[in-house]
């Protein structure tokens, strides 16, 4: 390791160290564009089963008086208004970011905004924070969050466990602990006492249950915990993440990096490098963007499609064959120890031979469908002759795994019957969207928002002044509806 001392101490003294003033201005960009991501996706997702029936569970154990926003006791629930304490409104605000798949996402399997953005606003509106303690404490959060998973992800679900939500408790106590004004060593116990706490199956993911759309925020009410105990002067132990007996020992199998998968190179990780570079090299400008409901691993893959098919002007019926190319662990997922069966039809999760075939059938895919990673569900709304024309196409793909390539860096190579091949691929960091890019391609959920326009342009232009603003309570006002 680059620093000899237990990496739960050297995050936690960064943690507690950093300053919005240390923030490159790309840095504070993406940390704008991730609250704005999860805002707006939480509201898509608001009106959904799911969210409405984590939204009555908090309500009936944790409400707290009359709605209000601001400094105190509790937080607020996004649209809906109310009161409750500040760990039921991480709870419920994350379910409606998650519950569409359209959350952001860290290399693959990783979602920090659902966990990280709802317990920060949630914890900066009870203690009064300025938009600019928040934006750093995020980043802190986001910081910890993907240097803890970035080697580690795919040998987590090895083992039986969801890698968001065991990486995103750590990033969601660093934010909670920055935001509660830790110094370094209570930090450190925050971050400890999170790994301590850690926790999430696959099995929901490989049956098809759908208990992933609350695995995160869960987590996230254990993250805000472990940081409110640091805080109360409970300690966890030093080396928590790299013990013999510590987090990734548990989680991945080794606590000196032997890893079992990885997206690409070697199966051997360097603990050091999780502290290495801090407040030099920002992992969250490697944070990409969704927003179609759908997995991480076919946003890329509906983005390419749609581009291919509009620049050369294709048609299904014109198409002899489609070959995919993509990582080997994107068409494995959840993991190759447990990968989900496929669906009669033969879909695997995720569905992506569908999302390529309606993207071409139809230009592109609707942001503002339900979440479709069911192989059973029939996907978007289409007509008998769309959904005949989809199926026909779907027939023809042919997706392979391959090793060592990069994740959300699909090649597709499309055989005309005339004999021509067109061919386009991604690199990996194409949806790695600035704030101007994300709100761009977020207006295109507003006809679906639970609130008027108007309204919608009032929180972006307030998300994009929070360097500037004396609190978040313009943010959490505009996020409840009007009525």
């Amino acid at each position: 390791m680059t620093d000899k001392k237990p990496l739960a101490v050297v995050l936690g003294k960064f943690v507690a160290g950093l300053r919005f003033e240390d923030l490159p201005p790309a840095v504070v960009d993406k940390t704008k564009a991730v609250v704005n991501h999860a805002v707006t996706v939480g509201m898509a997702g608001f009106g959904a089963p799911r969210t409405a029936a984590a939204r009555r569970a908090v309500l009936a154990q944790e409400r707290l008086g009359e709605p209000r926003v601001g400094r105190g006791q509790g937080a607020t629930v996004w649209i809906e208004g109310a009161r409750v304490t500040r760990a039921g409104a991480a709870f419920a605000n994350g379910v409606a970011v998650a519950v569409n798949n359209q959350c952001d996402s860290y290399h693959m399997l990783t979602h920090p905004g659902v966990l990280i953005v709802p317990a920060g606003l949630a914890t900066a509106e009870g203690e009064g924070r300025t938009g600019r303690e928040l934006l750093a404490a995020l980043a802190a959060g986001y910081e910890v969050q993907c240097r803890c998973a970035r080697d580690f992800i795919p040998s987590t679900p090895a083992r039986g466990f969801r890698a968001s939500p065991v990486y995103g408790i750590l990033g969601c106590a660093a934010t909670t602990a920055k935001l509660l004004g830790l110094d370094a060593a209570q930090t450190a116990s925050a971050i400890a006492l999170a790994a301590s706490f850690a926790g999430s199956l696959i099995e929901g993911q490989r049956t098809g249950a759908r208990d992933a759309d609350f695995a995160e925020a869960q987590a996230a009410r254990s993250g805000m915990w472990a940081a409110t105990l640091a805080a109360e002067g409970f300690e966890g132990a030093a080396t928590a993440l790299e013990g013999d007996g510590g987090f990734y020992n548990a989680f991945t199998g080794s606590h000196r990096g032997d890893l079992t998968y990885s997206f690409t190179g070697p199966l051997k990780a360097d603990l050091g490098e999780i502290v290495a570079d801090l407040g030099r090299r920002w992992e969250i400008l490697d944070v990409k963007f969704k927003i179609y409901p759908t997995p991480g691993f076919n946003q890329p893959v509906i983005w390419l499609a749609h581009e291919l098919t509009a620049r050369h002007g294709l048609k299904a019926e014109e198409i002899e064959h489609v070959t995919l190319e993509m990582n080997h662990l994107e068409t494995l997922y959840p993991s190759p120890r447990f990968p989900r069966p496929p669906a009669a039809d033969g879909s695997g999760f995720g569905r992506t031979a569908y999302m390529l075939a309606y993207t071409v059938v139809t230009g592109d895919y609707p942001v503002l469908d339900r979440n479709v990673e069911d192989p059973g569900d029939a996907g978007a709304s289409a007509s008998a002759d769309v959904a005949a024309r989809v199926a026909a196409l779907q027939r023809r793909v042919e997706i392979l795994g391959v090793v060592n390539r990069e994740c959300f860096a699909p090649r597709m190579t499309f055989t005309l019957r005339d004999g021509r091949r067109v061919t386009g691929e991604y690199h990996g960091r194409e949806l790695m969207w600035d704030f101007a890019r994300d709100a761009q391609e977020l207006r295109r959920f507003v006809p679906g928002l639970p609130m008027p326009p108007a309204q919608y342009d009032d929180l972006v232009a307030a998300i994009r002044g929070l360097d500037a603003a004396p609190s978040v309570d313009p943010v959490l006002r505009l996020l409840v509806a009007r009525r």
